[in-house]
């Protein structure tokens, strides 16, 4: 009788039954609730943006790895999720024809020249989102007003900006904040449905709790110092937490498995200082919203972040020689 074989094979030898396509699917579940709150109020406009960005993506991907030789992998549905992502953070009128250069940077220059999915350094939707603000910023801003009765076309960063803070709590509502009946991009206005978002997330363990917690709080630390040495100055915690990408970039953005942290106390650093980041951009820097440029930023931190290593136990320490 054959002797039985001794296969060693390398971790894990147990599967938890995830996979990327059930992780990118419960992304885009989380992403519906946004999505159509971008279509309630800014109708069709919200529609083409997420139809052309999502199609396009899906396309680049398949052409793109089919020139490069590798195997076409459009079924994990990482290209959609991408395509879903960016078209969040994209004004409804933006033209068609920049939403496919955009997905074109994302999947070439954000993912595919790396050597595909895991390998890229930068979060792709944001690679794409900065080369479309720094090319075409106009476009980038020209907003759609939302369904019902506004006091202003702007969006409340840009408002803050122009007007100063005094005005601000006359142009907007809470509930106007919450539910996103504001001038903005065609996913990132409904703070309720992103937050309803991240807690499925959450729930289905796509990420830990520590970066959307510690970039929330980076956002509301930092603002709220501000707000307590001048309020005349600058807005509340509240307001920055309500307004632009904050919600969309804590629990969609800064949470990317690939360019984020992966030990605790890392995640929370890394939370932290993009949180912070928003605000000082915001504050001081020319573009009205920061949140997606903190994030981009700090990803470059990622690497020296990782060298942050938790505490090993059972280690035997040496003894002193005597």
């Amino acid at each position: 009788m054959k002797a039985p074989e001794l296969v060693v094979s390398a971790t894990p030898h147990i599967h938890s039954g995830n996979s990327v396509q059930k992780m990118m699917l419960n992304i885009i579940i989380a992403l519906i609730p946004a999505i159509a709150a971008g279509v309630y109020f800014y109708g069709m406009g919200a529609v083409r943006v997420v139809a052309v960005s999502v199609l396009s993506a899906v396309a680049w991907q398949a052409i793109l790895q089919k020139m490069m030789g590798r195997k076409v992998t459009i079924n994990d549905l990482t290209a959609v999720v991408s395509g879903l992502v960016l078209a969040a953070i994209l004004s409804p009128t933006l033209p068609w024809w920049m939403i496919v250069i955009a997905t074109l940077i994302m999947i070439l220059l954000g993912k595919e020249i790396y050597g595909g999915l895991g390998c890229n350094p930068f979060n792709g939707v944001l690679v794409a989102y900065v080369a479309l603000r720094l090319s075409y910023p106009e476009a980038m801003i020209a907003w759609t007003p939302p369904a019902g009765d506004i006091m202003t076309e702007l969006p409340p960063l840009q408002v803050l900006r122009d007007e100063g803070v005094g005005v601000i709590w006359e142009y907007f509502t809470l509930k106007d904040l919450l539910i996103g009946k504001v001038a903005g991009t065609a996913g990132e206005g409904c703070k309720i449905a992103l937050l309803i978002g991240g807690l499925f997330l959450l729930l289905r363990r796509n990420f830990s709790w520590h970066i959307p917690v510690s970039f929330l709080a980076g956002i509301a630390i930092l603002s709220g110092i501000l707000w307590l040495a001048d309020p005349e100055k600058y807005a509340s915690p509240v307001f920055h937490l309500l307004v632009g990408g904050s919600f969309l970039a804590a629990f969609f953005l800064a949470t990317d498995s690939t360019t984020s942290p992966v030990t605790p106390i890392a995640m929370v650093l890394y939370g932290l200082i993009a949180g912070m980041l928003t605000v000082v951009i915001r504050a001081w820097a020319q573009w009205e919203d920061g949140a997606y440029f903190a994030v981009l930023m700090i990803s470059t931190l990622t690497p020296l972040l990782d060298m942050i290593k938790p505490r090993v136990y059972g280690r035997v320490k040496a003894s002193a020689s005597s």
